[in-house]
């Protein structure tokens, strides 16, 4: 087990790739999972020091991962954080029952985050070597012919954001899937948040809860904030 490694479980590519890139740059050994499955068979060879886990998976949860992971005599010295981007009531006492040393609350503040990480380390055993080494991280920025990773995960945000709010709007006449909808919109919640794009942030909330109190909600006022959301991903990418 090195003592600076990182396994991020997200099923959200922008979120993985944001906080592997901060993470990364700051000299941590990172690995990324996209299931709780995977992320366990990964956790049996790479032996991670520390895991990041996004509560909200597809197929077996964060929590039920993390109980397996405690659980295992090779893993059970694992330091695991808790992922979340819509903190329901309860949800912190169930991470931490569930053996989560840790609970995070999307956005995360993409300046402070790699020492959060380091500290979280230091509580749980020996602090890394970098630890010692490297002053607290500020805000990321782009050096000369050096891409800023924050605005590399806008970008990458916003392009799929344009495809992923037409292809709602396509299928609100016939085949609209409420739940995967509530999906794709809690994590443009949480994502925007954590990268800036506060006006999608907004929206994405008020449709989130539009659907989980309604179903498929009233449909002109669902159509009226995906068209919202739409334009402001394009907006975004001008």
């Amino acid at each position: 087990m090195s003592s600076n490694s990182v396994l991020i479980v997200d099923d959200t590519p922008v979120n993985l790739k944001l906080v592997r890139v901060l993470l990364s740059r700051q000299g941590f050994e990172v690995r990324t999972a996209s299931t709780a499955e995977e992320a366990l068979e990964m956790a049996q060879s790479f032996r991670p020091k520390l895991v990041l886990a996004d509560i909200q998976l597809p197929g077996m949860d964060g929590l039920e991962m993390t109980r397996r992971l405690k659980a295992a005599p090779e893993t059970h010295d694992t330091v695991v954080l808790a992922l979340t981007a819509f903190a329901m009531k309860g949800d912190e006492e169930k991470a931490f029952a569930a053996g989560c040393d840790g609970y995070i609350t999307k956005p995360i503040d993409t300046r402070t985050f790699p020492s959060l990480i380091r500290e979280y380390m230091a509580k749980n055993g020996d602090a890394p070597a970098i630890a010692r080494s490297v002053a607290p991280a500020a805000a990321p920025t782009a050096s000369a012919g050096t891409p800023n990773p924050n605005q590399e995960t806008r970008q990458a945000f916003l392009t799929a954001g344009i495809q992923q709010s037409g292809k709602l709007i396509s299928s609100l006449g016939s085949g609209f899937d409420t739940m995967e909808a509530l999906s794709i919109v809690r994590q443009w919640a949480g994502t925007a948040a954590s990268v800036g794009l506060s006006e999608i942030s907004h929206y994405s909330r008020e449709l989130e809860t539009l659907l989980q109190q309604n179903g498929r909600g009233s449909m002109v006022r669902t159509r009226e904030l995906l068209v919202r959301l739409a334009r402001a991903f394009a907006e975004g990418i001008a």
